[in-house]
């Protein structure tokens, strides 16, 4: 299965080239990446993570990859100078580069290999066409660095360990969702207010109200924070963001570490800064998975989404925008859900606008975003679980 070089069609799907390139028994000694200027920076993404793995790369220019016997001779010119033993991987690059590079390949009697990302499989093309399983697993410092991004000031993804305490205070907001609903908003925007004193102070009104306190309280008793009258003492910065909405991505995390073994997931984590191709633009994920060499993005949100944002939307609409702009992470087949604590992109629960929801909803849909939302989330270990069978 191993040959001195394997020849990768570059394209916006990163992954099938970048298998059967680390695998154990497909590992080359140099990947040869035929690209068009087009794809010139997403080539470079891959040649750092292969230089890395000790494997030598280099270009094949492709100057139009619509143009079929201009490719078709691209490659024979390549294949004639070659010594080495080479195998070309077409799972890449547009149809007619594919098309004109395999032609190229069976001409000259080069062996030829397609990669199945979702199953971890090689088809090796011929006569008789057969298949080989890959061994090698995508992490996800690879698999988002393959698309241009890398992690920021992380090595890895974080996997905290939830205590059983953390566990049981989050099942039970999770569970009083219709009552714990409005004042976890307040409490949100108390936290907020929080940021850099760590104090934060209850008016008349909200020192009355039960619900409120409840919720008060139940951060109280397990040591997030420290309360005084009308005075809210937040014991550590991460306590106060825990207060602030964490809780909710802990939440999401354990449903999903709860599945990594069941879906034999490759990779997952919580809480990544990643920083764009640029270097400068930062986003930051909420919880990820990788299966079937599929990233899975959860955004969480505890606040109301009813509410207007920054830019003049709700935030309900501004949330799904900020998924979409996320998906781009992993490629074409990245996969989004958002979790909305509070029900309001929900049409069942009837608190807020009927057509702004079904337009959130719409574009949701539009853009393979699933939404969780209010008392669905009760059951989010089965809706993930859901969400993922669903592919």
């Amino acid at each position: 299965m191993n040959h001195d070089t394997q020849v990768c069609l570059i394209s916006a799907q990163a992954i099938p080239n970048l298998l059967p390139a680390l695998d154990e028994l497909w590992r080359p000694r140099r990947v040869v990446l035929a690209t068009t200027p087009d794809m010139a920076d997403r080539a470079g993404y891959l040649e750092r993570i292969l230089g890395r793995r000790g494997i030598v790369t280099e270009r094949l220019p492709i100057r139009d990859a619509y143009d079929y016997f201009e490719v078709y001779d691209t490659f024979f010119n390549f294949i004639e100078r070659e010594t080495v033993e080479i195998a070309l991987n077409v799972t890449g690059g547009t149809k007619i580069m594919a098309m004109a590079a395999q032609e190229t390949f069976r001409d000259a009697r080069k062996p030829v290999f397609y990669v199945n990302a979702e199953t971890d499989e090689v088809l090796v093309l011929g006569d008789r066409a057969r298949s080989a399983s890959l061994s090698v697993k995508i992490k996800l410092p690879d698999f988002l660095e393959a698309h241009g991004y890398t992690f920021a000031n992380q090595a890895r993804p974080a996997k905290p360990n939830i205590t059983r305490e953390q566990s049981d205070l989050t099942l039970r907001i999770v569970d009083g969702v219709e009552k714990f609903g409005p004042s976890l908003g307040e409490l949100n925007h108390i936290a907020a207010q929080a940021k850099g004193s760590l104090i934060g102070k209850l008016d008349e009104r909200q020192m009355d109200s039960i619900n409120l306190n409840e919720v008060i309280e139940l951060f109280v008793e397990r040591g997030h924070v420290r309360r005084s009258g009308d005075t809210l003492r937040f014991v550590s910065e991460d306590a106060r963001s825990f207060v602030g909405g964490g809780w909710l991505e802990q939440h999401a995390f354990k449903a999903m570490s709860d599945l990594a073994g069941t879906h034999y997931f490759a990779d997952y984590g919580m809480n990544m800064k990643v920083l764009a191709p640029n270097g400068a633009t930062l986003n930051e994920i909420d919880c990820a998975f990788l299966h079937r060499n599929t990233l899975h993005l959860i955004e969480c949100k505890a606040a109301n989404l009813a509410n207007k944002g920054s830019t003049g939307d709700d935030k309900g609409t501004e949330s799904i925008y900020k998924l979409e702009t996320l998906l781009k992470l992993g490629g074409l087949r990245t996969r989004g859900m958002l979790i909305d604590y509070r029900g309001r992109l929900s049409i069942s629960d009837g608190k807020g606008d009927r057509n702004r929801v079904e337009a959130n909803l719409a574009r949701a849909k539009a853009t393979n975003i699933r939404i969780v939302s209010g008392c669905a989330i009760r059951t989010l270990k089965s809706e993930i679980s859901q969400w993922i069978k669903s592919a």
